[in-house]
């Protein structure tokens, strides 16, 4: 699916299960490791170490549990199940001692376990990042490759014979959503919406969040809505291929680059460039690496990740943020 994967809630319960799974053994602060620091780093009982002296002093990172950081696209238990292989590559591949996946029910708790040290590497949202990016410090890393791409975008859609042939034409018509946490179906089209002069949360006579952007779709194409907004492909999800032709797109997001991967910006420059090289060399085409992939969320790889990439999100978030 060409979107960020959804916030699913994790009940309390199935998410301290699943975190005690891979964190058993922690003790101390921030979940560090038992005789360790927050980044696995062994350490003599008494005595702080820094990871970049740990590392100096050992030249090896067969000691460090790595500490991977994601919010549940499905439930706790799973995640861990899904998580199970790529857990297992990382491990291997970096030569460390253990890697454990953390879960958190928010980006937040995610971006906060980040700055507190009790994770090493962050999975973060695109627009989680824009909102951080400046202010906590992590390195950049990669980004996921899905359907062969390292972007989507999200399309505001209306019946070619409705009339509607502007964002203006909107006013007073009914509106579908995918839901608010969907970047392509709801974050980025609404920004579009308030550049065209339109305000997404006066203008409409009705509007209703459909949960799923081929809901979308279909109920535009039926008349049920007078326009909708969902990402760019979710037209080739019609069982009649003829009848996205019915649909008109009256305005299209610019490119929304896919969530990167972070870590902490105290991790040493060479494992962090382990990590990024790690996760670059997954590409679902090879055999041995296809079910590592395949279970986190439509991922077909990875590529590098850059700053300025996420300019677009930074400017939709700020426009966004200063409405409220």
């Amino acid at each position: 699916m060409r979107m960020f994967p959804k916030v699913t809630s994790v009940p309390l319960a199935l998410l301290l299960a699943a975190i005690t799974i891979w964190a058993g053994g922690c003790g101390g602060p921030g979940g560090a490791p038992s005789g360790g620091s927050a980044s696995g780093t062994a350490t003599t009982p008494g005595t702080t170490t820094s990871p970049a002296e740990a590392v100096a002093g050992s030249g090896a990172y067969r000691d460090t549990v790595l500490k991977i950081g994601r919010i549940p696209f499905t439930n706790a238990s799973e995640m861990v199940v899904k998580h199970e292989m790529l857990m297992k590559y990382l491990k291997d591949e970096l030569g460390v001692k253990e890697t454990r996946l953390v879960l958190a029910s928010d980006y937040n708790g995610i971006v906060n376990k980040l700055t507190r040290g009790e994770i090493d590497i962050a999975w973060l949202g695109t627009l989680s990042y824009a909102e951080v990016m400046g202010k906590v410090p992590m390195r950049l890393l990669v980004k996921p490759v899905r359907f062969g791409t390292t972007s989507y975008r999200g399309i505001i859609i209306a019946r070619g014979d409705s009339g509607i042939r502007t964002l203006a034409d909107l006013k007073g018509k009914k509106f579908a959503w995918v839901e608010k946490d969907s970047a392509s179906g709801y974050v980025f089209p609404k920004a579009l919406l308030i550049k065209g002069g339109v305000d997404p949360d006066k203008d409409f006579a009705e509007a209703s969040f459909l949960q799923k952007h081929d809901s979308v779709v279909l109920n535009v194409l039926l008349g049920k809505y007078d326009a909708g907004a969902c990402y760019d492909d979710a037209r080739k999800t019609l069982r009649e291929k003829e009848k996205i032709d019915e649909l008109t797109i009256l305005a299209t997001t610019q490119d929304i680059s896919n969530e990167p991967i972070v870590c902490r910006a105290d991790l040493p420059a060479d494992l962090a460039e382990k990590i990024k090289k790690a996760f670059l060399k997954l590409k679902i085409e090879d055999p041995q690496y296809k079910k590592v992939l395949e279970d986190c969320t439509d991922v077909q790889g990875f590529m590098p990740a850059a700053d300025n990439e996420y300019e677009y999100t930074r400017e939709v978030y700020e426009l966004l943020k200063n409405r409220q």
